[in-house]
């Protein structure tokens, strides 16, 4: 794997786990850089564990379309930095870039998204990539024009993610050979691009509710291991390959899988694969390639819609919101509801054990 710090700076059913969740309550907070003539936001969580000597992995965690940085945070994975401080991991939440649509103060709403797939488009690789009658969303202004099928940021987010590696990689002691990246719903779906193209800059990848498009999968250069997870019952991002509620067509997480493995003997192999954090839940593992350095795990929850592993339910606004400490940055959001520290969720201490494993990758 590449030394991180070597790179130009130019260049995440409520369930009680094995284990306790136990420390402070977590805080983050915010940073910025210019990449591309813009100012990028993201915050960063640093457990207590941290004191500027010892190397500390690090997880990127992206949130999804609409969503915040510290509200992805505190409302969809309802508490991730709970686990972050268990496992005495470095967070990094990174913001998409966003502007405000709706022509009447009713109707406004702050629209953010990554640019996962390069630029908006009607059609990809392997064709449409939603159907005729798709619910049609707002046009990023940096798109000029998005087609009928374009939805999200047209900015340069690979970019700006390797630059936010590179100086996370300056700013703080960490571990450089242990760097993971995840995110949730259009979130995973820019750690599953970010994952491929900058593949050496990172230990493990994990998606969450979120995938590329058809024609899009992709094998990263530099063999990573990816888990997956996902809600049986998801309309908006189906697993299967199906068409979404609002008629876009996502790649199934069997196609992503053998994408990411392609060309490896072992690619036609799957087997069923579980842990003691998931037993006794209904949750159905398989893995491929297992015990390589670039097994790709596929978790599906046939209870679960579009959120996040093992929690109850939507909270508040599903992460549309802003803490306190993001309240300056996008003033019209809604305040989140705080995170119950006593709550636990199998989805976060899995991701985290998924990570664990592959530390010094």
């Amino acid at each position: 794997m590449t030394r991180i710090l070597g790179i130009l700076l130019a260049v995440l059913v409520v369930a009680a786990c094995s284990s306790e969740v136990t420390g402070p309550e977590p805080t983050m907070a915010r940073h910025a850089l210019v990449h591309d003539g813009l100012e990028r936001e993201y915050f960063v969580y640093l457990p207590s564990s941290y004191d500027g000597e010892q190397d500390h992995p690090v997880a990127i965690f992206m949130h999804g379309y609409g969503g915040t940085a510290t509200g992805t945070e505190a409302e969809v994975t309802q508490g991730l930095n709970a686990y972050a401080e268990k496992f005495a991991y470095v967070m990094v939440y990174p913001q998409g870039t966003w502007f405000m649509a709706g022509d009447s103060p009713d109707t406004r709403w702050e629209v953010t998204s990554w640019n996962h797939i390069t630029d908006g488009f009607d059609k990809g690789p392997d064709g449409p990539i939603c159907s005729d009658d798709a619910t049609q969303y707002p046009c990023p202004p940096e798109c000029g024009t998005c087609g009928k099928c374009g939805w999200t940021s047209c900015n340069d987010d690979v970019g700006f993610l390797k630059a936010l590696v590179a100086r996370v990689a300056a700013d703080l002691n960490i571990d450089e050979q242990s760097f993971f990246v995840s995110g949730f719903s259009n979130g995973a779906m820019m750690a599953n691009r970010i994952g491929c193209e900058a593949s050496e800059l990172f230990a493990a990848v994990a998606l969450i509710g979120g995938r590329v498009e058809p024609g899009f999968e992709c094998t990263p250069a530099t063999r990573l291991p990816l888990l997956q997870m996902n809600g049986g019952q998801d309309e908006t991002v189906p697993h299967d390959g199906r068409a979404s509620a609002s008629g876009y067509y996502f790649a199934s997480t069997t196609s992503v899988t053998e994408h990411w493995i392609d060309g490896e003997s072992c690619s036609v192999e799957r087997r069923d694969w579980t842990s003691p954090t998931i037993a006794g839940i209904e949750v159905q593992c398989t893995v491929a390639c297992g015990e390589t350095d670039y097994a790709s795990t596929d978790c599906v929850w046939p209870e679960g819609n579009h959120r996040w592993p093992g929690t109850l339910g939507f909270r508040g606004s599903n992460g549309y919101c802003v803490t306190e400490r993001q309240a300056a940055s996008m003033p019209e959001q809604t305040l989140c509801i705080a995170p119950d520290p006593q709550e636990k969720f199998w989805g976060s201490q899995l991701m985290f054990e998924f990570f664990d494993k592959h530390r010094g990758s």
